[in-house]
């Protein structure tokens, strides 16, 4: 009996590298999130620690005050532009996503068709052994009853 070969195993290899790519672009993009979000949590903590430091300070002069409300601006600005950044960020993962899922639907339904596929041969294997099997049986039955 011939060896069990599945006629698109080429294209299953191509459908899983091509799953595995897409999930490498959405755990890219997962990292660049957590990147974003890690530089706003330190913004917003060094706005507060900057206010804490000033609080500090025995004597505010009016030149402090006005330095931390532009730093406070500058970091509203940052913080605006990372939300924006973040938001683009997350619309981004939910179309990866959704090429995701459709990469491993895609790379299912040929897992799917292979695992039918082997179950047929398998099948016809177990059938050719029985029809060999029943043959041979046959052969000796007649053998032995034309001797006798």
């Amino acid at each position: 009996m011939k060896s069990f070969l599945f006629p698109l195993q080429r294209v299953l290899d191509w459908r899983g590298i091509q799953l595995r790519t897409e999930e490498e672009k959405l755990a890219g993009l997962q990292q660049t999130l957590a990147a974003l979000m890690d530089r706003e949590k330190s913004l917003t903590e060094s706005g507060s620690k900057a206010e804490l430091a000033l609080l500090k300070l025995p004597l505010l002069e009016g030149s402090d005050l006005c330095a931390l409300a532009a730093f406070k601006l500058r970091i509203k600005r940052e913080s605006a532009t990372l939300k924006a950044q973040r938001a683009q960020c997350e619309s981004k993962i939910a179309e990866q996503i959704k090429r995701l899922l459709k990469a491993r639907k895609d790379c299912r339904v040929l897992e799917q068709l292979k695992e039918k596929r082997f179950k047929a041969w398998l099948y016809l294997g177990d059938r050719e052994v029985e029809e060999t099997a029943a043959e041979s049986y046959i052969s000796n039955w007649l053998r032995s009853n034309t001797e006798a």
